[in-house]
C-alpha cells in the first residue's frame, strides 16, 4: 500500500478484514502495538506481532509496515552498533531530499535556492519510530529501546537521496575502527536467506572525507545499501557519523517490498 495516511486508515483494515495481507508504506499504523513496523535486517522478529493482531482484531489478513524514510537511514547503521554499545542518545539532523515530499513535491519556487527547516510532522516521526525499531519483543508486545531522539528536519534541493547527520552517545564508548567495523560486517536475515531484493550488505562505509554525497552514492546496490562516512569523535557525544539513502528506494517502494520477501521467507505469505 501506497495510500496517504488518512485514506490508509480505512483501506488498509478493510483489506485486512478482508483475509489480505497489506505491506504499507503509509504512517497510519507505524505506532500500532500489535501492528509491525518492519526493516528486515533490523528487528524480523517483531513479525511475530501478527499472530496477536489477528486474535486481537478477529482478522485472517494483516499489516505490516515500513518505517518513515529518514528513519530507515537512520536505523540501519544504528542498529549494529546498539548491539554493541547501548545507545542512550542521538541527535540527528536531516537533510531530505524534495522527492519525499510526493508528487508533485515543493514548487521551483519555493525550494529553489532554498533549505525548508520543517517538515511537517516528520520530527516525530524520527524521534519515535527509532524506539520501536530498536526494540525487543516479548509476550506479544514490543518492550521499546530506552534512547533519547532528538530530530531537526529539513527538506533540500536535491532530487534524490536522504542526508542525515548524527552524534551518538553509548553506555560504552567505542572506538571510531571499531565503529566502521562493526558497520562493514552487519548483515541480517535478508542477507543470510539470500532474498532477491536484499544488497549483499546493507551498510557501506567510505573512507573519503567528503563522502557520502547524494548524486555520487544514493544508488550504492541499486539504492537498497545505506552509505555511512565521516565517522569521527563526538566533543559533546561519543560518535559522529554522517549517513546516506535513497529515499524513494531503500526508504519506501524498496523497503515495502523486502518486507514482503521477509513474510514469504517466514511463512506469513
Amino acid at each position: 500500500s501506497a495510500l496517504p495516511r488518512e485514506p490508509a486508515r480505512t483501506v488498509e483494515p478493510a483489506f485486512a478484514r478482508a483475509g489480505i495481507p497489506v505491506i504499507s508504506n503509509a504512517s497510519a499504523f507505524r505506532m500500532d502495538r500489535d501492528v509491525p513496523l518492519l526493516i528486515p535486517e533490523v528487528n524480523p522478529e517483531h513479525t511475530a506481532l501478527i499472530d496477536a493482531q489477528r486474535k486481537g482484531r478477529r482478522w485472517q489478513g494483516f499489516i505490516v509496515t515500513n518505517p518513515n524514510c529518514s528513519v530507515i537511514g537512520l536505523v540501519l547503521p544504528l542498529k549494529p552498533l546498539h548491539d554493541a554499545f547501548s545507545l542512550r542518545q542521538v541527535q540527528v539532523v536531516t537533510m531530505q531530499a524534495k522527492s519525499g515530499a510526493g508528487y508533485p513535491g515543493p514548487p521551483p519556487e519555493v525550494i529553489d535556492d532554498n533549505v525548508l527547516p520543517f517538515i511537517r510532522g516528520e520530527e516525530e516521526k524520527v524521534e519515535a519510530e527509532p524506539r520501536k525499531l530498536l526494540g525487543t519483543f516479548a509476550s506479544d508486545r514490543i518492550s521499546e529501546a530506552s534512547i533519547t531522539v532528538s530530530a531537526q528536519c529539513n527538506r533540500v534541493n536535491v532530487l534524490d537521496g536522504h542526508l542525515e547527520s548524527m552524534s551518538l552517545g553509548f553506555e560504552q564508548q567505542p572506538a571510531v575502527e571499531e565503529v566502521a567495523r562493526r558497520l562493514r560486517e552487519f548483515s541480517g536475515v535478508p542477507q543470510e536467506a539470500g532474498l532477491p531484493s536484499a544488497p549483499e550488505r546493507p551498510i557501506l562505509v567510505l573512507d573519503e572525507e567528503d563522502r557520502p554525497q547524494p548524486r555520487l552514492d544514493r544508488d550504492a546496490g541499486k539504492g537498497m545499501v545505506v552509505t555511512v562516512g565521516r565517522i569521527r569523535p563526538d566533543s559533546i557525544l561519543d560518535i559522529r557519523l554522517v549517513a546516506l539513502s535513497h529515499n524513494t528506494i531503500r526508504g519506501a517502494a524498496g523497503a515495502a517490498i523486502l518486507n514482503a520477501e521477509l513474510l514469504k521467507h517466514q511463512g506469513y505469505l
